[in-house]
């Protein structure tokens, strides 16, 4: 049985997919919008859980690269102007604790970041403000190919190449993080604090093919600060669906895609789970892993499929254990460490805190004799107090882990969920005075393998979609082939999510929307100018 026919289906409601769609709706394009859940937003969403009033981000909470977008930055779409999208921007933005009750803050300004340096390693704060000054004159050129179609990688490296700053930093580019932080610093707790942080993209310290992250950062950091939505993170996708429905766009829920159908090359519908087909005039936008791109997509070239399949995943997981509280967490290192965006809690040594990776790779949360693992938390009704009850705390404090465990691979998280739950809030008490048993209203642990089963784009829990590393950045993200964002032999199917575009809370399905619009002989410029 066949259903209306519209000009573009888009599968799945993931924030990047809804950003291509707007733009299209704004365009004129009639829109559907299919979501196999009974609610939208993909990684981008708020829930209440445990009691009404307790607003917890599910996945992502930190709104970083979208702020360098010209979605937000320039308000293509109307989302702050029309649609009610509200970012705040604290100056705090990130801290490490370390195990001995010290620690280092991160703000949005420079100058304020290196006295918190400066009362650790005076030294070191001198090389913080020159490796921020370098990063902030990279920012741009990084900006610049985020949020549209990528070009060549081959014609990105050779521009490098031309320059002495342009080899510093496709030398950056190949390095290791930790390679990068021990060329600048000589603390071990100030490399600890970028490396944690650095380390939600997913990967390693050692790992190589990542300096570029590290090198970025403090630019980012400083020159376009994290947001906080109010109402939590899923009020962006809250803004993007008030922006398509003005638009006329159409959504439908518990709606799976399982097949996208192609006639004589060309993409021309999708097929549901329970049967029914869907038609599209001018093409489909599809947020599909490109591992599962060959189950998705019949009579695909079978080498384009193998190169979608050996895309990497991250080094671990992520876990996170959200918890509604009584108060809000007291820290020993003291108020200022926990009035952050984002807090970071480690060892206190850069050997232990690496070791904590190579517990990773093994499938070991932790190593025989040794509590020592990492954490990060966000509570950000501390700054928006709409997502929480008055006087009381949301909190979410979660850790990295392998996404299969030593004598048991990924099932096993099922049967030791409590356990690695439980230690790990033991964990975070060690840095608190108060969040014991009584203080906890309700909490709920997700592991690496439950964040896998959220969306078919968190492979191996994974919510990056794909490692960055630099074999998957750019015009090589996910694969060569791939990054120009359409699929080959399956011409008018267009590619968008976490794993195509720029990972994170980006809107990079921006960059989507301008290669459809080219297609079609829509001038962007002139649609997002009015």
């Amino acid at each position: 049985m066949t259903t209306d026919v519209y000009d573009f289906v888009v599968i799945g409601s993931g924030h990047n997919g809804l950003t291509t769609a707007a733009y299209l709706a704004k365009a004129g394009q009639k829109v559907l919008i299919l979501e196999r859940n009974e609610w939208y937003g993909g990684g981008v969403v708020t829930k209440e859980l445990f009691a009404p009033g307790f607003k917890f981000d599910l996945h992502s909470s930190l709104h970083v690269n979208i702020q360098a977008n010209p979605l937000v930055l320039n308000d293509e779409l109307e989302l702050r102007s029309k649609y009610g999208l509200k970012y705040l921007y604290p100056d705090a933005v990130y801290s490490t604790m370390f195990d001995d009750h010290t620690c280092l803050v991160t703000y949005k300004d420079v100058e304020r970041t290196c006295e918190s340096i400066a009362r650790i390693s005076p030294r070191d704060a001198e090389s913080y403000r020159r490796f921020a000054s370098m990063s902030m004159k990279i920012v741009p050129l990084v900006t610049q190919s985020l949020f549209v179609p990528p070009p060549p990688q081959g014609q990105f490296f050779a521009l490098l190449d031309q320059s002495i700053e342009g080899q510093e930093i496709f030398r950056a580019l190949q390095m290791s993080k930790l390679e990068i932080c021990r060329e600048w610093f000589e603390n071990e707790k100030v490399m600890i604090h970028l490396l944690k942080f650095a380390a939600e993209t997913l990967t390693a310290p050692e790992d190589k093919g990542t300096g570029f992250i590290l090198y970025t950062m403090p630019g980012m950091v400083h020159t376009y600060p994290i947001g906080i939505p109010v109402g939590g993170s899923g009020a962006l996708v809250d803004a993007l669906i008030r922006c398509l429905t003005a638009h006329g766009a159409e959504f439908r829920d518990r709606s799976d895609v399982t097949k996208v159908l192609v006639e004589n090359g060309r993409a021309v519908g999708v097929r549901l789970a329970d049967g029914r087909t869907i038609r599209a005039r001018n093409g489909i936008v599809g947020q599909i892993h490109p591992w599962l791109l060959g189950e998705m997509v019949d009579g695909l070239d079978q080498g384009m499929v193998s190169r979608a399949k050996r895309t990497q995943t991250g080094s671990f997981g992520i876990m996170p254990q959200h918890m509604a509280l009584k108060e809000r967490p007291k820290y020993r290192a003291g108020d200022e460490a926990g009035r952050v965006i984002l807090a970071n809690y480690a060892p206190s040594t850069l050997e232990r805190f690496l070791r904590v990776f190579d517990n990773f790779r093994y499938g070991d949360m932790w190593a025989e004799g040794s509590d020592d693992t990492i954490l990060a938390s966000h509570m950000q009704c501390q700054f928006d107090e709409t997502q929480v009850p008055a006087g009381k705390a949301a909190i979410t404090v979660y850790g990295f882990g392998p996404f299969e465990l030593r004598g048991g691979g990924a099932a096993a998280w099922d049967e030791r969920q409590q356990e690695i739950g439980d230690w790990l809030l033991e964990r975070y008490r060690h840095y608190t005075l108060n969040v014991t048993g009584e203080n906890i209203i309700g909490r709920r642990f997700d592991t690496p393998l439950e964040i896998s089963r959220h969306s078919p784009m968190f492979q191996r829990g994974d919510v990056s979609g794909l490692g960055e590393y630099l074999h998957q950045i750019g015009a090589h993200r996910p694969t060569p082939e791939l990054s120009k964002l359409t699929v080959p032999g399956a011409e008018r199917l267009y590619l968008t999510g976490t794993a195509i575009n720029v990972s994170s809370v980006s809107g990079a399905g921006r960059a989507t929307a301008i290669k459809i619009c080219g297609d079609l002989g829509i001038k962007f410029d002139k649609l997002i100018a009015g």
